[in-house]
């Protein structure tokens, strides 16, 4: 029989979770539970690293991952609704004014 590693996760909460095995990690990065800072400690290591840092878990991320280039048009799209948003309420405030003072 083939042993499976074993990896300690420190939550959110503080507390010490598992040992766990990879497909229970995935499982938490697909949940949002995890996230690439979330403190690990691989198997058979005396120190906890960063899940970023294991590359057997590189692919769990990039399904998540948002290409810059759309990345920056979200940004974009963002900042237009928003200036939208206030000019809209800047015409409100001139048309209220408007009307107070005919």
């Amino acid at each position: 029989m083939i042993a499976l590693p074993e990896y300690k996760v420190l939550g959110g909460d503080g507390q010490e979770y598992g040992p766990v095995y990879d497909d229970q990690i995935r499982q938490w990065i697909a949940e949002g539970r995890l996230e690439k800072k979330s403190p690990v400690k691989p198997p058979d290591a005396k120190d906890w690293v960063f899940l970023e840092s294991l590359p057997e878990f590189a692919e769990a991320f990039k399904a998540f991952e948002v290409p810059e280039k759309i990345a920056g048009r979200r940004t974009k799209w963002r900042v237009a609704v928003v200036l939208l948003a206030l000019t809209a309420m800047v015409l409100l405030v001139l048309i209220r004014l408007f009307r107070h003072h005919h």
